[in-house]
Parts: structure tokens; C-alpha cells; sequence
């Protein structure tokens, strides 16, 4: 599992450039703090997220979804011209262009899939999903990485029906000295088919006080195995907000992202990165190797029309938990952005194919 504590120091260290979400929208100075404008105290906004906590720990939530062939289609579309010419293809039907029924999902294929039904008044003024969100004044989000863990016996099929079960399954609250009171909503969505388990995807979601944060730039000191270079558009972040239904405007609204939270353009989804990552490993995968599970974090945010670099890294070292038979294979992924800074860095597990 992720642990939170990490991501709370990697908030502090690396001090993620993110949003002044409402400060200019309400008026106020952006460098004022939420502290001072908070109408509850310290022990009023500790009660009303115990509150939270306790009406949603346990709740489940249960999704079904034809994984239909036209969003795969799309997604493939979407992303192949970021990828490199070594990404595999995939079998399409001669009569409407599709991917073929039974093809097996690559990788993070899952977040286009299962869109939540909500209407737009219930979403939160940011357009992202409220009920995963811990009440005023915590309405800054971050997402802090996550983990997915794959079952290669039985991946998510093409025309299969699938479900996913999605859970908050902790919330935690942390203080610290820089950014105050930070909570951290860790979720659960697990997916299965009439064959079972096909994947488990924990995510890592932190949010806080409205704030402004430098972006630090963080290098990375290892020389890749490969690598690609892509330059996000907004074609491409507008098609992927359409595919994963997120209508989380900072994606796809350039003045919201400018003017209401303070970035310098549009951020490229860190879903989307985690996606890019992990297709770049597809295309440089040994045969007869197959993806059990990716553990990564966000650390600082990739933007529109500002060159990304895509990298991966064949690790020697095994896990650190390992058995003595494990014949587990570890790869080193990591995205840096166009001043050489890590947005997202995780590692790869991966065993032979079944």
C-alpha cells in the first residue's frame, strides 16, 4: 500500500505548484491564508471532518460498464502520437474500425471506463467530483499518487461486462508547519468480470486549505534505459477530459486555471501521465513479461505545450520484502517537465506472462 505519511512530506519537499483555488474568486489577496479566513477553528474543522469521515468509511459504491471497444478505439487515438513507434498495435475490426471484442485492456485503460453518473450541480466548483472531497474549508485538491495492482490471469477484456466497487477506505488528517492541515483521502476501486478479480487501484488524494506554492524543481539523477518526448496539447488534454469523463476544469478551462488558481496554463491530468508512463513501458517490454502492479506519486505539475519527457529504468535491486524465489522484475518510471523537474515517478513490478 501507499503510504500517506510519505505523501505528506513529498507535498512539503517538493512544494507542488497548485492551485489558489477561490482566492481571487473571493476577492482576497492570493497569498492570504486560508487560516485567517476560515469562519471555523482548529477543533470546529477537526469535527466537521470526523463528521465526514464517519459518514463515508465503509460506504461502497458499484459501478457496471460494457468495456464497449469505441472508447479504447479513441484512447488509442488519443494517445499513439505521444507514443513511441514501438507501442503495439491493436487488432481492429475490418467493418467498423474498432478494437476487436475479447482484445485484453493495456495498462490504466480502466480510468476511461466506469464513468460516475453525477449531474453538474453536484459537482464541486472546481467540476471535480465532490463527494470524495472533505468539507470546507479543505477545498484544494492534490492528486498524490496511488497504486495499481493487476491480476495478468485475467485482465479487463474488450465487449466484457465488468464492475468496479469504488470505496473511501481511510482518511487521515496531518499537520505541518508549511501547508497547516493537510487531509488525505485514500480510495479504493476494485473491477472484476464474470472471471473475477481483474484489478485493484488505490489513489491517493490530499487536500487543503486554499494556498500558493512555488513550483521547486527536483532533478532526477539516474540516466534512463528509454525514453520519449512528447509535448501535451490541448486537443490532447481536451480529448482525454472527454474520454475519463473528468470535468475537472483546471484540464481543460485555461482562464479558470490562470485566473482563479494561479497556474501558468492548463495541467496535463495526472492520470494521463500515469497512463503515458506506463504505455511507454508497454512498448519497451520484454516478451514474456507481464504488468503486476504500479506504485508512483506526483510530485509537481506538467502543463500544456510544455515539453514532458517520458523515462524508464531497468532496476536491478528486487524489493526489499522479496523471497528468495521471487523472479519479479522492478522498472523505474519517471516523468520530468520542461525545466527538468520530476512530475510523477513511480515503480514498476512486473512477472513472467501467464
Amino acid at each position: 500500500m501507499v503510504s500517506i505519511s510519505r505523501f505528506g512530506h513529498d507535498l512539503l519537499r517538493q512544494s507542488l505548484r497548485h492551485v489558489r483555488c477561490r482566492a481571487h474568486a473571493a476577492g482576497r489577496s492570493p497569498m492570504t491564508t486560508a487560516a485567517s479566513t476560515s469562519p471555523h477553528s482548529a477543533d470546529q474543522e477537526m469535527a466537521l471532518v470526523d463528521k465526514w469521515k464517519s459518514a463515508v468509511i465503509g460506504q461502497k459504491t458499484v459501478l457496471w460498464d460494457r468495456m464497449d471497444a469505441r472508447p479504447l478505439t479513441l484512447l488509442d487515438q488519443t494517445v499513439r502520437p505521444y507514443l513511441p513507434p514501438t507501442y503495439p498495435s491493436l487488432t481492429r475490426s475490418t467493418r467498423v474500425g474498432d478494437i476487436v471484442s475479447g482484445t485484453a485492456m493495456p495498462p490504466a485503460v480502466h480510468l476511461v471506463y466506469f464513468p460516475s453518473p453525477t449531474a453538474e450541480p453536484d459537482l464541486a466548483p472546481d467540476g471535480y467530483h465532490a463527494d470524495e472531497a472533505p468539507p470546507e474549508p479543505f477545498s484544494q485538491r492534490v492528486w498524490a499518487g496511488g497504486l495499481i495492482e493487476f491480476n495478468p490471469l485475467n485482465p479487463l477484456r474488450v465487449d466484457a461486462i465488468s464492475s468496479q466497487t469504488k470505496s473511501i477506505v481511510s482518511v487521515t488528517v496531518k499537520d505541518t508547519p508549511t501547508l497547516q492541515r493537510l487531509v488525505f483521502v485514500k480510495l479504493a476501486l476494485e473491477m472484476s468480470n464474470s472471471s473475477g478479480h481483474c484489478l485493484t487501484e488505490y489513489r491517493d488524494l490530499a487536500y487543503m486549505k486554499p494556498v500558493d506554492l512555488g513550483r521547486k524543481i527536483v532533478p532526477h539523477v539516474r540516466s534512463p534505459d528509454f525514453t520519449h518526448v512528447v509535448d501535451p496539447s490541448e486537443i490532447l488534454l481536451f480529448r482525454y477530459s472527454a474520454l475519463s469523463w473528468n470535468s475537472h476544469r483546471i484540464h481543460y478551462d485555461s482562464p479558470y486555471a490562470r485566473h482563479v488558481e494561479g497556474h501558468p496554463g492548463l495541467l496535463v491530468h495526472g492520470p494521463l501521465t500515469c497512463t503515458l508512463l506506463l504505455q511507454l513501458l508497454h512498448a519497451n517490454t520484454p516478451p514474456g513479461l507481464a504488468l503486476r502492479s504500479f506504485e508512483y506519486r506526483a510530485i509537481s505539475p506538467a502543463y500544456c505545450q510544455q515539453q514532458m519527457t517520458l523515462n524508464g529504468r531497468w532496476m536491478l535491486q528486487r524489493h526489499k520484502k522479496s523471497s528468495a524465489d521471487d523472479v519479479s522484475v522492478l522498472c523505474e518510471l519517471w516523468a520530468t517537465n520542461n525545466e527538468g523537474g520530476i512530475a510523477m515517478k513511480g515503480v514498476a513490478t512486473l512477472v513472467p506472462s501467464p
